[in-house]
């Protein structure tokens, strides 16, 4: 964001090292900024956004040395917490599903964009949910018998043990045509069917998806051996800065705190998003 992506591959060449030590110094906010805005109930996955970190927009040494070392990390971190991560998977991924399928079981849902989604399912569909596969040039601009028999070939391959979420591989636009479109509803619904009992979920608790009990999060998993940050996640100037700057105060200081903390904490996601997000 800060460099452009031409800059970003040319610091990538000439400085990898200064790259690096930007991504290991991001890690913390990452994470916080998911878990800050992640569903409290612990039933929507934290939606991970994946652009250009994949071959051949970065080489696979640096998808090693930078990518997936600083990533993985965030990913079981926000596990650890009770919070699947959505693996949006713009493009063709398949190069690293290896990689992927070093995550915790369940950890992460896999939406397959241009990649293969029988490959998916291969590497990761005995631990992870898929979703996508079904692609958008195929609702634009095939015909309905088409699309209904891309679904058939998902279905049969990738959905009969479950864990499969009918969807278009990307984003749909304008071009979608709403008959292709109808097709694949209809016949996910029609053809993609486990049994002829409803399934009913009477317990929120029921929908969560959290690591289990007996979950084990020894030395080195996570963010356990991140050095601190000069500045904590999700503030602009914290507390203890601001407290220092202020006259003593006489009535109740841990309110003056939350209050100080929830506003600056405000600021910082404006600006987070402002200049980091979309």
């Amino acid at each position: 964001k800060l460099r452009g992506y031409t800059g970003l591959t040319l610091d990538m060449a000439s400085q990898p090292d200064k790259v690096l030590a930007a991504c290991e110094a991001l890690m913390p906010h990452l994470a916080q900024v998911a878990l800050s805005t992640a569903d409290p109930n612990h039933q929507v996955p934290i939606g991970f956004w994946m652009h250009r970190g994949c071959v051949p927009f970065v080489t696979p040494g640096q998808f090693e040395s930078h990518y997936w070392t600083t990533l993985k990390p965030i990913i079981e971190e926000l596990w650890r917490n009770g919070h699947q991560t959505l693996f949006y998977a713009e493009g063709n991924w398949d190069a690293h599903l290896d990689r992927f399928a070093e995550l915790p079981e369940r950890s992460i849902v896999y939406h397959v964009d241009r990649g293969d989604i029988l490959k998916a399912h291969q590497n990761l569909g005995r631990k992870f949910c898929l979703s996508g596969g079904i692609a958008n040039f195929l609702l634009s601009f095939g015909t309905p018998g088409q699309v209904r028999d891309r679904c058939r070939t998902v279905i049969d391959e990738v959905a009969q043990d479950g864990g499969y979420i009918m969807d278009a591989s990307a984003i749909m636009q304008n071009d979608t045509s709403v008959e292709n479109l109808q097709a694949m509803t209809d016949f996910a619904r029609d053809y993609g069917v486990y049994d002829s009992g409803a399934v009913r979920v009477e317990e929120d608790d029921a929908l969560q998806v959290v690591p289990s009990s007996a979950a084990d999060f020894g030395p080195g998993y996570g963010m356990g051996r991140q050095a601190k940050t000069r500045v904590k996640p999700g503030a602009c100037v914290p507390w203890e800065e601001k407290a220092a700057e202020l006259p003593e105060i006489d009535g109740d200081a841990e309110l003056v705190r939350r209050v100080w903390e929830e506003i600056d904490g405000m600021g910082n996601m404006f600006i987070w998003q402002c200049l980091l997000s979309f």
